[in-house]
């Protein structure tokens, strides 16, 4: 069996890394909104193609308010931009994060599950073979075991 990662922490790391993202969620929590499903899909969007159109129109509205239609608050379009711009940056780090964490937590545990399902195959190959101890670890570990069941008639 090829063991592709064997990721580990000291204390001080693990104790470290969770102060700075409890930090991290103590700074954003207050000042985040939560989103549905429907809610997002009524939003625009806003990418990076219609970023320069977006910081232009907001630059006109300062140069040329005869035009911003009544509804639109100038003040309120430069704030949510700059909110944008920021946040956007702290995304792409988050997102960083987010996928290394995923694939160490995706990979360490089906590393950890298979050698746990050859060990369990192999309890039972000597179960069968009625090894001394070997039904008591395979009785309880079929006890445990959510594998595959097929579908009830």
């Amino acid at each position: 069996m090829e063991n592709r990662i064997a990721f580990s922490l000291t204390e001080a790391e693990e104790t470290q890394l969770t102060q700075h993202l409890l930090a991290i969620v103590q700074i954003i929590q207050p000042k985040s909104i939560v989103l549905s499903a429907n809610d997002i899909s009524g939003l625009a969007k806003m990418a990076d193609g219609n970023l320069p159109f977006t910081e232009k129109a907001i630059g006109y509205m300062a140069t040329a308010p005869q035009f911003k239609p009544p509804f639109v608050d100038a003040s309120d379009a430069e704030i949510d931009l700059e909110a944008y711009k920021i946040s956007k940056h702290f995304l792409i780090y988050a997102l960083q994060i987010s996928k290394s964490i995923g694939d160490i937590s995706l990979l360490s545990g089906s590393e950890a599950y298979e050698a746990a399902l050859a060990y369990y195959k192999n309890v039972k190959f000597h179960a069968d073979a009625k090894q001394p101890g070997a039904k008591e670890i395979y009785d309880d570990l079929s006890k445990r075991f959510v594998g595959f069941r097929g579908k009830k008639a």
